[in-house]
């Protein structure tokens, strides 16, 4: 009997070590929820953005600590802000979110600003090929399932069918597929489970600023000159434009089921704070330490909104003809009916340089 009830001991003894160890590391998850850890070096490979079907975890071998490697420091140079850091988040902590724009529409920048506000990477489905968000950032080499970042960059279009703008230097606007039947609307909103966010911005300046990405051999700050931008060439690109534009709006506005609109203008030209605060109460994000938004995190992301990593210092353009500005205008209005019919807030038109705005009858309200 004596043996047995040593034995009977010993078992119990065991049993109460595991469940308070137990209990032990469940506390230590809760209150390091918000930690943000992740180590490249993890066991899931880089996948096709293309191939859904054979979801895959991305597990580290540390998932409990910060890889320093990875750690960026985006306001060194602040004294009040040089603390605060971006990082990934934990693996499988994040479901995947698209962020969404058509090209030139300030997707980099206002990356910079999530990330300043939250703390955590956005990631790209384009991969470490892209130049990263600023100096030192990290978030474009992490494997896209690894839900390990806040959102994800995706434009989601079929670009131009020529190589690169086509300037009259380069005469590839005779290149045009005859027959190439082109693709409307989004294709990826479903990797996502139908969330995301869209990032909308004035088209007439989105058409500037993706002709200066491309006719600089996709440099980000790239320009050209602006007697480039004439002839038939100039033409089908605006036609491009301004079809592709309004069809991926209205293709992922119809798609998404979960997200919102986010615009570029009012991101710049009016209160950021509100609509950064917006966007983050979509997803579903709140700081561990200061719910809902750190108000120095916040602080120090508006004090540095205005930094030139990605951004061109200046961006030549040329007056659009009539032609031009009747397709363009006529592309905002689609997707300003899709945004009335989504119950979604509208295009701030009035924050719009539509050249020539009086003789526009664009809705506002």
């Amino acid at each position: 009997m004596r043996l047995h009830h040593k034995n009977y001991c010993t078992t119990n003894l065991i049993i109460t070590s595991l469940l308070v160890g137990n209990l032990l590391l469940s506390l230590f998850h809760h209150f390091n929820s918000g930690v943000i850890v992740n180590n490249t070096n993890s066991t899931c490979k880089t996948a096709s953005p293309h191939n859904t079907d054979n979801r895959r975890e991305c597990v580290s071998p540390s998932d409990n600590f910060v890889n320093q490697d990875q750690v960026n420091y985006p306001w060194k140079e602040e004294p009040n802000c040089q603390h605060f850091t971006v990082q990934f988040a934990r693996n499988n902590s994040r479901p995947k979110w698209a962020l969404t724009s058509f090209p030139g529409s300030g997707v980099t920048w206002t990356r910079q600003l999530i990330e300043g506000v939250t703390g955590i990477y956005t990631g790209t489905i384009y991969g470490s090929g892209e130049p990263p968000v600023i100096i030192g950032n990290h978030g474009n080499e992490v494997d896209v399932n690894c839900e390990c970042t806040i959102l994800i960059k995706d434009h989601d279009i079929e670009g131009p069918d020529f190589a690169s703008f086509p300037t009259r230097r380069n005469n590839l606007g005779n290149q045009i597929r005859r027959g190439h039947k082109r693709r409307r609307g989004p294709t990826r909103s479903s990797i996502y489970d139908n969330r995301g966010i869209l990032l909308l911005r004035n088209p007439m300046e989105a058409l500037f600023t993706f002709a200066h990405y491309l006719g600089s051999s996709e440099n980000q700050t790239g320009i050209v000159s602006p007697v480039d931008f004439f002839g038939p060439q100039f033409d089908n690109y605006v036609d491009y434009v301004a079809d592709t534009w309004a069809d991926h709006a209205v293709g992922w506005i119809q798609d998404i089921q979960n997200g919102t609109v986010l615009f570029y203008e009012r991101l710049l030209l009016e209160d950021t704070a509100a609509e950064l605060t917006r966007l983050l109460s979509v997803i579903g994000f709140s700081d561990p330490h200061h719910p809902p938004v750190d108000p120095e995190r916040m602080r120090c992301t508006l004090l540095h909104k205005n930094r030139m990593d990605r951004k061109r210092s200046k961006k030549p353009v040329i007056p659009l003809t009539i032609r031009h500005r009747s397709k363009l205008m006529f592309a905002i209005q689609r997707v300003q009916n899709s945004l009335r019919k989504k119950g979604w807030p509208l295009l701030p038109v009035d924050l719009f340089d539509l050249r020539a705005r009086d003789e526009d009858n664009i809705d506002s309200v």
